[in-house]
């Protein structure tokens, strides 16, 4: 598709929330007219969505604005202050996206970058990057980055589960996009679960400050510590909630803490962890353990064992699914 065909006044209109019906069905033809156009389309929100994160932290929407021109090789004009700051917004996101593909075709065409790739199989794996920061992969996870990072952003790209403890650089935000999502930050710990065959997306924050940003639904949401976003892929609801255990990070820690679960919780817990189908039938599920539950590299048969001594639970197995029952 040529250039002159692409609708950039309707997609600044659509990232900066100023556009009308009228106008948002012409675009939604245009992206669902073929694969192409909305995979064009697509690119551009995600651009557009990188460019503006700084925004998050600090309001430097002109000096991104007066870089991207400089990029460009074009002379810096004063721009002059006005009560439309939303049309301004347009303007510096048309010109980061024709700056950036400017950018991208002309500088990085002559200097190749080179990319790390990381892909678990069985085993969890630690990797120190470039700029200090920790990645931990779950099993069957990967990560892609650059060597060395850019000038202005840390970028990288995942699918599968992992934690971060990210190194802080306030003049260098650190960012994870997979599956049409960006997670930015600029010095915290946080995991992230993206898995081709779940539903959701699921990002913890234990420390820092994070803004989560759903590229499709253009939507963003900030994360204080024990928060948990959950975003279903489908349909882009967004949930926040607090987190009372750090039972979502044991694949790394071998840790649970049971306390205070019923059993449908709990059943629903070792399930995951020990990846084995448990649950809880209608006479057990709400039943409330009173009694210490938190192990550390334990035995799945031992947990077992312990539930069933201390709250007179029988255990059966059907076609190799274990099943909790009131006496």
């Amino acid at each position: 598709m040529k250039t002159q065909n692409i609708p950039h006044d309707l997609f600044a209109k659509f990232f900066s929330g100023e556009i009308s019906e009228k106008e948002q069905r012409i675009l939604d033809d245009f992206t669902s007219d073929n694969t192409e156009n909305k995979k064009i389309f697509e690119e551009y929100q995600i651009i557009w969505t990188i460019e503006n994160t700084d925004n998050f932290f600090d309001n430097k929407t002109e000096q991104a604005l007066k870089s991207v021109k400089t990029k460009l090789g074009k002379t810096e004009k004063t721009i002059k202050k006005n009560n439309k700051r939303v049309w301004f917004r347009i303007a510096a996101s048309i010109i980061v996206v024709f700056g950036l593909t400017y950018f991208f075709l002309n500088i990085f065409q002559k200097t190749q970058v080179q990319y790390v790739r990381i892909e678990t199989k069985e085993k969890i794996r630690e990797y120190k990057l470039s700029d200090g920061s920790m990645v931990w992969l779950n099993k069957n996870s990967k990560i892609e980055f650059p060597e060395k990072f850019g000038k202005d952003k840390r970028i990288i790209k995942m699918k599968g589960e992992a934690y971060f403890i990210i190194a802080h650089n306030s003049k260098k935000p650190f960012i994870v996009e997979t599956e049409n999502t960006l997670t930015e930050v600029l010095g915290t710990e946080f995991s992230i679960k993206s898995i081709d065959n779940e539903s959701n997306i699921e990002i913890v924050l234990l420390k820092g400050k994070v803004k989560f940003t759903d590229v499709k639904s253009n939507t963003s949401e900030l994360m204080k510590p024990n928060e948990m976003i959950s975003l279903n892929k489908k349909n882009r609801k967004l949930k926040k909630e607090t987190i009372s255990n750090i039972n979502f990070l044991s694949w790394k820690t071998h840790e649970l803490d049971l306390n205070g679960m019923n059993l449908e919780e709990i059943a629903n817990t070792l399930s995951i962890y020990y990846k084995i189908k448990i649950k809880a039938d209608s006479s057990a599920k709400k039943e409330v353990f009173t009694s210490t539950l938190a192990f550390k590299n334990e035995k799945i048969e031992n947990i077992i064992n312990l539930i069933k001594q201390t709250n007179s639970i029988v255990v059966d197995t059907i076609y190799g699914e274990i099943i909790f029952k009131k006496k």
